[in-house]
C-alpha cells in the first residue's frame, strides 16, 4: 500500500474590512468642531487681538481645516478597535471607546498647543514694535512683558487639554454604541485577494496634488516679495498637478516625473533655508522655516519615497498594503496637505501676520 504525500495548506489569516466611513466621519465632525470651538473660546481669554475679532468665522474656518486630522484620529482609533476585535481581545464597546477619546484628545491637545504657539508668536511682535514706537517699556519692563505673556499661554494650555479630555471621554460611549456594534460583525471577513502595490498610484497622486495646493497657497506672497519666485511657484504647482495625473492614467514615465518634481523642490528648498539662494531681492541670505514649508516638505519626502518604490525595476515582496492602511495614509495626505495650505495662505492667521510678515515686524 502506498502512502502519497500530502501538501500542507497554506493557512490564510482573515482580512479585516475598513471600519466604514458612515461611522468615521459623524464622531469625527462632532469632535473636531467641539476641538475648534474650545480653542476658539481659549483664544479669545489669552490670545492675541487680531485672533478674536471674528470668533465665529475663525472657529469654522480652523475646525474645518482640521477636520482631516480628527478623520485620521478616528480612523486609527477605531481601526485598532477592529483588529483587537478580529483577534478576540477586544471587550464589546470599551476598547473602541477607549481609543477614539485617546486619539481625539491627542488630535485636540495637537492643534491647541499649535494655536497657542502662534499666538504666542503674535504677541511677542506686537510687544517689539510697541516697545519701539513708544519706548515706554524698555529694558526689564519689556522683559517683564515677554514672561507673563509667554506664562499666560502656559496656563492656558494645561485646563485646555484637561476640558476637552473630559467632554471626549463623555462622547466615548456614544462612539463605542455605534462603532462596537460595526466592529463586532465587521471583525472577520473571508480574506480578499489583493493586487501588489494596487492603490500605491493613487496615494502618491494624492500627495502630489497636496504639494501642489501648498505651494499655490503660498503664490500671492511670493509675487509680493519677487515675481520670479511667484512664476517659479505656479509652474511648480502645475507641474506637480500634471504629473499626479500621469501617475493616476499610469502613463510611461510617470514615476520619474514624480521623483524630480519631488527631489527637486526638497533639495532646492534644503539649499533655501540652509545657505540662502544665490539670486534674488537678498542673495545668500537663509530664509525662515514656516510651517507652511515643512508641510511641503513632509508631502515631497512622502512623494518621493512612494515614487521610488513604485519604480518599475524593483522586484519588491512586501506584504501588499491593507485597505484601511491605504485609507489612513490618504487621510494623512489630506490632513498635511489642508494644514500647510491654511498655514501658506494665512487663513490660520486671520490674515494679519503671515510667516513672512511676522519675521518682517519683528525686525
Amino acid at each position: 500500500m502506498s502512502v502519497r504525500p500530502v501538501a500542507a495548506t497554506p493557512r490564510v489569516e482573515p482580512a479585516a474590512r475598513p471600519v466604514p466611513w458612515s461611522t468615521v466621519l459623524p464622531f469625527a465632525v462632532v469632535l473636531a468642531y467641539v476641538n475648534g470651538f474650545w480653542v476658539t473660546a481659549l483664544r479669545g481669554a489669552v490670545g492675541s487681538t487680531e485672533r478674536t475679532t471674528a470668533p465665529f468665522t475663525s472657529w469654522l474656518r480652523d475646525s474645518t481645516l482640521l477636520l482631516p486630522l480628527f478623520v485620521l484620529a478616528v480612523l486609527v482609533a477605531l481601526s485598532l478597535a477592529a483588529r483587537g476585535t478580529r483577534h478576540g481581545w477586544g471587550v464589546g464597546a470599551i476598547r473602541p471607546a477607549l481609543l477614539v477619546s485617546l486619539a481625539t484628545t491627542v488630535a485636540g491637545t495637537a492643534h491647541l498647543v499649535a494655536d497657542s504657539i502662534w499666538s504666542l508668536r503674535l504677541q511677542l511682535v506686537h510687544l517689539d514694535t510697541m516697545g519701539s514706537m513708544g519706548g515706554l517699556c524698555p529694558g526689564s519692563c519689556l522683559d517683564k512683558r515677554y514672561d507673563a505673556t509667554v506664562l499666560l499661554q502656559v496656563r492656558a494650555v494645561a485646563p485646555g487639554v484637561v476640558d476637552p479630555a473630559r467632554v471626549q471621554r463623555r462622547r466615548g460611549p456614544l462612539a463605542a454604541g455605534a462603532a462596537g456594534r460595526r466592529l463586532a460583525v465587521r471583525g472577520r471577513s473571508t480574506a480578499a485577494v489583493v493586487q501588489r502595490r494596487a492603490g500605491l498610484p493613487t496615494v502618491l497622486a494624492s500627495g502630489l496634488l497636496g504639494a501642489a495646493a501648498v505651494h499655490a497657497a503660498v503664490v500671492p506672497e511670493h509675487f509680493e516679495e519677487w515675481p520670479a519666485a511667484g512664476g517659479f511657484f505656479v509652474l511648480l504647482a502645475v507641474a506637480e498637478v500634471a504629473a499626479a495625473v500621469l501617475v493616476v492614467t499610469r502613463r510611461q514615465r510617470a514615476v520619474p516625473i514624480a521623483v524630480a518634481v519631488s527631489a527637486g523642490p526638497l533639495l532646492l528648498w534644503l539649499w533655501s533655508r540652509m545657505l540662502g539662494m544665490p539670486f534674488g531681492p537678498e542673495p545668500w541670505l537663509p530664509e525662515a522655516v514656516g510651517l507652511a514649508d515643512l508641510a511641503a516638505c513632509a508631502l515631497e519626502m512622502f512623494t518621493l519615497v512612494l515614487a521610488v518604490a513604485l519604480t518599475p525595476t524593483r522586484r519588491s515582496r512586501e506584504r501588499p498594503p491593507a485597505p484601511a492602511a491605504l485609507r489612513m495614509t490618504l487621510v494623512a495626505v489630506l490632513a498635511v496637505s489642508a494644514i500647510g495650505f491654511g498655514f501658506g495662505a494665512a487663513l490660520f492667521g486671520d490674515a494679519a501676520v503671515t510667516e513672512h510678515g511676522a519675521e518682517a515686524e519683528a525686525g
